[in-house]
């Protein structure tokens, strides 16, 4: 803020030149209360320092012209910076397909965004067909601009909180397979280049962005690991970045005996693919890749997947199911909700056993026998 003392109808004033969220300055006049009658600048100026000081304390920012949007614009660009690509390219394609052909006709500024507004939205939203976990996405985007709004005291509240969105359904299309499925797939992908992916989801648990992001440098056959650090997620477009999903999620997971040749031989015809290839390959350093070493996509992971289980005649299951299934086996074979957490990197005990606990209900059977067996009662 930058600020000068000036006199209007015989009182001080300070007059106030103050930034918006785009740069551009407005000025505020805010009385002293002191006339100019008097001699009286010096009490004036003293007036002045502590308007300033009581201004910079509240974080008063001049705001009453900020449209909504152009705030939200404002706010993507300050974050841009902190968020994961994917993340930002979801936000950006909600934005220019959902929130700003709603509200742009409506010209609201950022002071006038109240909550029937935001309700107006998910009303909408949902009559258009929109699931409730779509929702909650672009409430993500509501509530962070308008919070940091509300942070920099361009709003008093943040309306966001006011409005109920819909209730978001829990999922209970999972399915695992058995141990006899899966070793029913594994032999269905023997000669499948989809195989790598297979075996990464089902022995590993490994996600769908995990599998496609998983290279060769992050594979170590010296220490018998492998490093979950970098992903691929589908968007508009495959998003690389050496991230996870979660500081959970970063995890290293020792190479299971049986498959540690199999990922060598892969390793090694990779390698003659690229000498046969020549220029033609294409040189990701990716494990699931294609002979000419082209990336395997999010959409190619799941149509083989469907092939293979038609052939086999195993039932219908997403990709990510893979993952269930690595759940169920080992949680059928004894290891606690706990060892399954970190093999699958989830960062709440909690969601293992949300989705899981059902599971371990034969296990919480044998807790209960052993206690009894350990323990002596007296017949009543």
């Amino acid at each position: 803020m930058t600020w000068s003392l000036q006199i209007k109808s015989g009182t001080y004033y300070a007059v106030v030149r103050i930034p918006d969220a785009t740069g551009k300055e407005h000025q505020k006049w805010i009385s002293t209360g002191i006339k100019v009658e008097g001699n009286n600048k010096r009490e004036a100026n003293k007036r002045m320092r502590k308007i300033l000081v009581d201004m910079e304390r509240q974080q008063v920012v001049y705001s009453a012209d900020i449209l909504f949007l152009d705030w939200i614009d404002k706010w993507m660009e300050q974050k841009s910076g902190n968020l994961r690509k994917s993340t930002l390219v979801s936000y950006r394609i909600n934005l220019e397909k959902h929130i700003r052909p709603h509200f742009q006709p409506l010209k609201l500024k950022l002071q006038e965004v109240n909550a029937q507004h935001i309700q107006d939205y998910y009303n909408k939203m949902v009559k258009e067909g929109q699931s409730a976990n779509s929702i909650a996405k672009h409430n993500a985007i509501l509530r962070g601009a308008l919070q940091d709004a509300m942070k920099k005291g361009m709003i008093a509240f943040n309306p966001v909180g006011r409005a109920t969105l819909p209730k978001r359904k829990k999922f209970k299309g999972a399915m695992a397979l058995t141990a006899e499925q899966a070793n029913t797939l594994i032999g269905a992908v023997e000669n499948e280049p989809v195989k790598p992916a297979i075996i990464l989801a089902l022995c590993y648990g490994m996600r769908k962005s995990e599998v496609l992001g998983l290279r060769w440098k992050d594979v170590d056959f010296k220490l018998n690991t492998i490093h979950i650090c970098n992903t691929v997620v589908a968007v508009t477009t495959p998003i690389e970045e050496e991230d996870t999903k979660s500081e959970a999620s970063r995890r290293t997971l020792h190479i299971i005996p049986e498959t540690r040749q199999y990922f060598l031989n892969l390793k090694r015809q990779q390698d003659k693919n690229r000498l046969l290839c020549g220029n033609a390959y294409i040189d990701t350093v990716h494990v699931c890749v294609g002979v000419d070493g082209k990336p395997f996509t999010a959409d190619y992971l799941t149509w083989h997947l469907n092939k293979v289980l038609n052939a086999c005649g195993l039932p219908h299951i997403r990709f990510h199911d893979l993952r269930h299934s690595a759940a169920s086996l080992l949680l059928s074979s004894g290891l606690s909700p706990m060892q399954v957490q970190w093999f699958l990197g989830h960062e709440q005990i909690s969601t293992t056993l949300d989705l899981y606990g059902h599971l371990y209900e034969e296990g919480k059977k044998e807790t209960a026998n052993t206690m009894g067996s350990m323990l002596e009662f007296k017949s009543c």
